[in-house]
C-alpha cells in the first residue's frame, strides 16, 4: 500500500510544482505568497498522502496541522487543497471506526476555517501586505472605498454571498466524500473478512486432511468391530453351544458348524467391502470368485440358516432385517430368549440408508453383548417405538448387569462405535447397567425427512411436485449468489449508508437489472444508444429504414444481458460474442451501444474461470481484428457488410471507396484503438482479480477452496483406507480363514459321524468345536488389539501411548508440521509389539 501511495504521490507532486510555478503571487491571510513559496507549500502539503492507508489517522492529523499552517502563513487557496478530500476518505475507510465521527466533525470545522481564510484574503486582502493603490478591498465594486472603517450594506451582502457559496461548495464536497467513504468501508470490511476466511481455509487444509484420515481410521475401526468382532463373538458362542450339541445331537451340531462356516465366509466378504481391497481391474479377484463359489455351496447346504442380514448394494445391512436377526439369535442354543415388541406403525423405509444400517448395528451389538455378558437364564426385551419423527430402540436384559465386569473385562469399542454412528445422524444413544440388574441400550434415530414433507410429497402428483420443485429452483438460480458479509466495522454497528452498500453488494443481480433499465430509458430519451459511432449504412440504397431497425436489433440483444453479466459472466459474454459477430457480418453501422461489450469483457475476465481467461482475451482481440477487416472492406471495396462481399462482385475504384493506403490506415487505427480499449479493460479486471478486492471474486475463491478441501479429504481418506487395508489384509484374512478352515474340517468330521452312526465320533466333534472356540477367542483378542491401534494411534504412524495421544487431542502436535503428513505408518506387527510393551 505504501509503495502504491508513493507512486501516486510522486506524479502529483511534479504536476502541482509545474502548474504552481507558472502562477503569479497568491493571496494569503497575512501576506502575498510568491510562486516559489507556493511550490514549496504544495510539496509539503501532500506529504501525508504517502501514509494515508498505512497510518490513516496519523496522516490525517498531520495533514490538518499542515493545513492550519498554510492557511495562516501560506497561500489561502492552492490546487493541492483537493487532497483534503482524499485524506478524509482515507481516514474514514482505513482508520479506526470509533474515531470516524471526530474526524468528520474536524473536517467540517476545517472547511469553515478555510472559508473564512479564503474570503478574508481574496475579499479584504492580505492583512500585512496592502495593495499598491492603497485600497485593501478587492474584488467587489460595492466595497471600493478608501476607508476600511466604512462598510456599506451592499458590500456586506456581496461578501456574505461569497462566504455562503464557498462554504456550501465545501460542505457538498465533504458530504459526497463521506457517503463514498462509508459506502466503500462496508465493502472493504466484507472483503477483509472473506480474505481472512479464505486464508483460514488454505491454512487448515492439512489439518482437515489429517482429521479426515483420523475419521476414516475410526470408521474402519467401527465397521471392523461390527463385522469381524461381532462375527468372532458369534462363532465363540456357537462353538460353545456346538460342543454341547455334539454330545447329544449330531444334526444340530452340523447345523451349528455350517453357521460358523457361513459367518466366517460372510465376514471375509464384508471386509472386502469395508477396505475396498482384493479387487483387480475387472472388479473381482480370483480369490473373491473362489470364495463366492464356496458361499454358493454353503448356501445350498445351510438353507435358512444363513446370516440374517441382507446387505444392500453397498454391502450394508438394513433394519428391515431386524426380525431375521432376532430369529437367528433365538435359533442358537443357550442364547437368552427375546421378547420383541413394536409400538406404533413401523416405517423402516423412512429411515435413510445410514440410519437403517445404524439401527441394525445397534441391535446387533446389543444382542452380541447380551450373549457374552448377560449370563445364563437371562431374558431380553427388544422394544421398537415408531413415531412421526423417528425410531426409538430399547434393548434391555435382566442379566448380570454391572456384575458382568467383576471378571476384570473392560468395555470395548462396540458401544463407542454405536454412539458415533447414531450421533452422526442427529440421534442419541444411552447405555448402562440398570439399578435392578441387567443392562439397557436406548437409541433414538430420526427419520431422513420430515413427516410434513412426506405428506406433501404423497398428496401431490408427480407433475405438480416436479413443477413446484423446478420453478423455485429456476428463480433461485437467477438470483444473486448469497455470500456472508461483515456484520460490523471493528465491533461498531454499520450505519444506514453502509447497510445500503451491503444490500446493493448482496443483490448485485437486481442492481445490474436496474442499471440495464436505466440504460434503456436514458438511451431512448436521448437517442444515444442507437447513435452510430461508425456509419457505413450510407453505402446502402435505403439508409433511413435500415439504420433504426439495425440499431433496435442490436439494442435488444446487447442491453438485456447486462442484468446477468455478473451472475452468468460466461453465458452473457458468449451471447455478446455471437451478437457482435453477426453484427459485424450483417449490419453496416457500429453503434454507441456496442461499447457495452467492454462491461461483459470485464465481467468474464474478473469472475470467469481461470482456464477461460485466455480464450476470452483471444476472442476479444479476434473481434477487434474482425472489426478492422470490416472497415477495410467497407472503405476500400465499398461493401457495408462482410456478407455482401462474399456474394457480390468487387466495387473497386467506385465513387464511395478510398485508396488502399487510406483504407488500411483507417482500419488499422480503429482496430488498434479498439484493441487498446479491450486491453485496458482486461488489465483492469486482472488487476482487481489479482488484488482480491472484489467480494464476488473472493466468493468464487472460497468455493474453489472448499471444493479443494473436500478433494483433499477424500484423498486423505482413500490413502488411509488403502494403507490400513494393505496393513491388516494378512491379519484379518488369515484369522477368518483359519476359523473357516477349522469349520470346514469340523463339517467333514460331523458328516463322517452321520455316515457312520454306529461309530462313536462325538469326542472328535467336541474337539472340533473346542478348537474353533479357542481359535475364535485368540482371534478376538488379536482383533481388539488391532482396534485399539486404529482408535488410539495417529494417522501419521506415531507409536505414542494412549495418554500421549489423548494429550494431543487426536490432532497430533500443534507445532510439528511434519506430523500432519500422511507418511507411511509402521506395520501393524510393529505397533502390536509396541502396544504389548506399553
Amino acid at each position: 500500500m505504501v509503495v502504491v501511495d508513493l507512486l501516486l504521490f510522486m506524479p502529483l507532486s511534479l504536476l502541482s510544482a509545474v502548474i504552481v510555478a507558472d502562477t503569479d503571487n497568491a493571496q494569503g491571510l497575512l501576506f502575498a505568497v510568491p510562486a516559489v513559496a507556493q511550490v514549496i507549500w504544495s510539496q509539503i502539503y501532500i506529504l501525508p498522502l504517502a501514509m494515508r492507508r498505512r497510518y490513516p489517522q496519523s496522516a490525517a492529523l498531520t495533514f490538518v496541522a499542515l493545513c492550519m499552517l498554510h492557511m495562516i502563513f501560506g497561500p489561502s487557496l492552492m490546487l493541492t487543497d483537493a487532497v483534503a478530500l482524499v485524506m478524509l476518505y482515507s481516514v474514514i475507510v482505513y482508520g479506526d471506526p470509533r474515531n470516524t465521527r471526530a474526524f468528520i466533525a474536524l473536517s467540517f470545522v476545517m472547511a469553515l476555517l478555510a472559508t473564512m481564510a479564503i474570503t478574508s484574503s481574496y475579499t479584504i486582502g492580505s492583512l500585512l501586505s496592502p495593495s499598491d493603490d492603497g485600497n485593501s478591498w478587492l474584488g467587489y465594486k460595492s466595497c471600493s472605498t478608501a476607508s476600511r472603517s466604512i462598510v456599506t450594506l451592499p458590500c456586506l451582502l456581496d461578501v456574505s454571498d461569497n462566504v455562503s457559496a464557498v462554504l456550501i461548495l465545501f460542505f457538498v464536497c465533504l458530504i459526497c466524500v463521506v457517503i463514498m467513504a462509508f459506502w466503500q468501508r462496508a465493502r472493504m470490511y466484507t472483503v477483509r473478512m472473506m480474505k481472512e476466511r479464505n486464508a483460514s481455509l488454505e491454512a487448515r487444509q492439512r489439518e482437515e486432511a489429517h482429521i479426515a484420515a483420523l475419521a476414516e481410521r475410526r470408521r474402519i475401526a467401527r465397521d471392523m468391530h461390527d463385522v469381524v468382532a461381532h462375527t468372532l463373538s458369534t462363532i465363540i458362542v456357537q462353538s460353545d453351544a456346538g460342543r454341547y450339541a455334539g454330545s447329544h445331537d449330531i444334526a444340530i451340531a452340523k447345523s451349528t458348524m455350517q453357521t460358523i462356516h457361513h459367518e466366517s465366509d460372510t465376514a471375509l466378504r464384508d471386509m472386502r467391502r469395508l477396505l475396498g481391497i482384493f479387487e483387480d481391474a475387472g472388479g473381482q479377484s480370483s480369490e473373491s470368485v473362489t470364495d463366492s463359489k464356496d458361499s454358493e455351496k454353503e448356501s445350498s447346504r445351510s438353507g435358512s440358516e444363513q446370516l440374517a442380514a441382507a446387505p444392500d448394494a453397498a454391502g450394508n445391512p438394513h433394519f428391515d432385517d431386524a426380525l431375521a436377526l432376532i430369529q437367528e439369535h433365538d435359533r442358537i442354543p443357550l442364547n437368552p430368549a427375546i421378547v420383541h415388541r413394536i409400538d406404533g406403525t413401523p416405517e423402516p423405509n423412512e429411515l435413510s440408508d445410514e440410519a437403517s444400517t445404524a439401527a441394525y448395528r445397534v441391535l446387533q451389538e446389543s444382542l452380541s453383548n447380551i450373549n457374552k455378558y448377560a449370563g445364563r437364564n437371562a431374558k431380553v426385551w427388544v422394544d421398537e417405538q415408531w413415531s412421526s419423527t423417528g425410531l426409538q430402540l430399547n434393548i434391555r436384559d435382566d442379566g448380570l448387569g454391572a456384575k458382568s465386569s467383576e471378571d476384570g473385562h473392560q468395555a470395548g469399542f462396540g458401544l463407542m462405535g454405536m454412539k458415533e454412528r447414531v450421533q452422526s445422524l442427529g440421534g442419541s444413544v444411552r447405555s448402562g447397567p440398570l439399578p435392578t440388574g441387567g443392562f439397557e441400550v436406548q437409541a433414538v434415530i430420526p427419520f431422513a425427512t420430515r413427516q410434513q414433507d412426506r405428506t406433501t410429497r404423497n398428496s401431490d402428483s408427480p407433475a405438480d411436485a416436479a413443477l413446484k420443485t423446478r420453478v423455485p429452483a429456476m428463480l433461485q438460480r437467477l438470483r444473486s449468489k448469497p455470500f456472508d458479509q461483515a456484520p460490523s466495522a471493528a465491533g461498531k454497528r454499520f450505519n444506514r449508508i453502509e447497510r445500503m452498500s451491503q444490500w446493493s453488494e448482496r443483490h448485485y443481480t437486481l442492481i445490474d437489472t436496474m442499471i440495464m433499465l436505466l440504460t434503456i430509458i436514458l438511451g431512448i430519451w436521448s437517442t444515444a444508444l442507437w447513435t452510430p459511432l461508425i456509419t457505413l449504412s450510407d453505402l446502402l440504397p435505403v439508409t433511413e429504414s435500415s439504420a433504426p431497425v439495425s440499431a433496435a436489433m442490436v439494442i435488444l440483444v446487447t442491453v438485456p444481458p447486462l442484468s446477468f453479466r455478473r451472475r452468468f459472466p460466461q453465458s452473457c459474454a458468449a451471447i455478446i460474442v455471437i451478437a457482435s459477430t453477426l453484427q459485424l457480418l450483417c449490419i453496416p453501422d457500429i453503434f454507441i451501444v456496442n461499447m457495452l461489450a467492454l462491461f461483459f469483457l470485464h465481467a468474464v475476465i474478473l469472475l470467469g474461470p481461470v482456464k477461460r481467461i485466455r480464450w476470452a482475451i483471444v476472442t476479444a482481440f479476434g473481434m477487434c481484428v474482425l472489426l478492422g477487416i470490416k472497415l477495410f472492406v467497407a472503405t476500400y471495396w465499398g461493401y457495408p457488410t462482410l456478407i455482401l462481399s462474399l456474394f457480390k462482385a468487387p466495387l473497386l475504384n467506385s465513387d464511395s471507396t478510398d485508396s488502399l493506403s487510406a483504407s488500411l490506415t483507417f482500419a488499422f487505427v480503429i482496430g488498434l484503438g479498439t484493441m487498446a480499449l479491450c486491453g485496458a479493460t482486461i488489465a483492469s479486471a486482472l488487476w482487481t482479480r489479482t488484488k482480491g478486492t472484489n467480494a464476488l471474486v473472493l466468493r468464487e475463491r472460497e468455493e474453489a477452496l472448499r471444493q479443494e478441501e473436500e478433494q483433499q479429504r477424500l484423498l486423505a481418506t482413500s490413502m488411509e483406507r488403502d494403507r490400513i487395508g494393505n496393513a491388516i489384509q494378512h491379519e484379518v484374512t488369515s484369522t477368518l480363514k483359519a476359523v473357516k478352515q477349522k469349520a470346514a474340517d469340523g463339517l467333514n468330521t460331523l458328516e463322517q459321524c452321520l455316515d457312520n452312526p454306529d461309530t462313536d465320533n462325538t469326542l472328535d466333534a467336541q474337539e472340533s468345536f473346542a478348537a474353533i472356540g479357542k481359535e475364535g477367542r485368540l482371534a478376538l483378542a488379536h482383533m481388539r488389539r488391532l482396534l485399539r491401534i486404529l482408535r488410539e494411534s495417529r494417522s501419521d504412524g506415531d507409536l505414542g501411548t494412549t495418554e500421549g495421544n489423548a494429550a494431543a487431542g487426536g490432532k497430533g502436535s500443534s507445532g510439528d508440521t511434519a506430523g500432519l503428513e500422511l507418511s507411511p505408518a509402521p506395520t501393524l506387527e510393529e505397533q502390536l509389539r509396541h502396544i504389548s510393551k506399553v
